[in-house]
C-alpha cells in the first residue's frame, strides 16, 4: 500500500479500513497498470490512465460505515446485474456494507469493462 493511501485511511474505522483495502485490491487485480491517487478534497482514491481528472476511470470512497466504488462513465457501461446506482448524468456506483459483497457477480466484469472504456 502507498503511503499517500495508508496515511489517507488512517482516520477512518478498522472495518471500513479494511473493505476499503479489499476493494482496492480488487481494482489493482483488473488494473495493475492504473494511475492510483488520492483526493482528499473528495475523500476519494483514484484510478486511471494517468494523473488528470480527464483520465479517472473509477474511484473508491470510504463512507462512515461502508465503501463506494465510483465509476466516472458508469452511465456508458453495460449493467445487466443491475449493480450501478445513482441518477447522475455519468457517474455510476457500488454500495458494499461488507467484504462478501466483493464477491458479487457481475463486479469483474464492470471493472473490465470501465477499464476498456478508459482505453488501457
Amino acid at each position: 500500500m502507498t503511503e499517500q493511501v495508508e496515511t489517507f485511511l488512517a482516520d477512518y474505522k478498522p472495518e471500513v479500513r479494511d473493505l476499503t483495502l479489499k476493494v482496492r485490491e480488487l481494482v489493482r487485480s483488473i488494473m495493475p497498470e492504473a494511475h492510483e491517487s488520492v483526493n482528499t478534497s473528495y475523500k476519494t482514491i483514484i484510478y486511471g490512465t494517468g494523473p488528470h481528472m480527464s483520465d479517472e476511470i473509477c474511484y473508491i470512497a470510504p463512507l462512515t460505515s461502508s465503501v463506494n466504488l465510483g465509476f466516472n462513465f458508469g452511465t456508458q457501461l453495460p449493467d445487466p446485474n443491475g449493480l450501478l446506482k445513482g441518477t447522475g448524468k455519468l457517474l455510476r456506483h457500488i454500495k458494499f456494507e461488507s467484504p462478501e459483497e466483493i464477491a458479487t457477480p457481475g463486479l469483474t466484469e464492470l471493472l473490465e469493462m470501465a477499464k476498456s472504456h478508459g482505453t488501457f
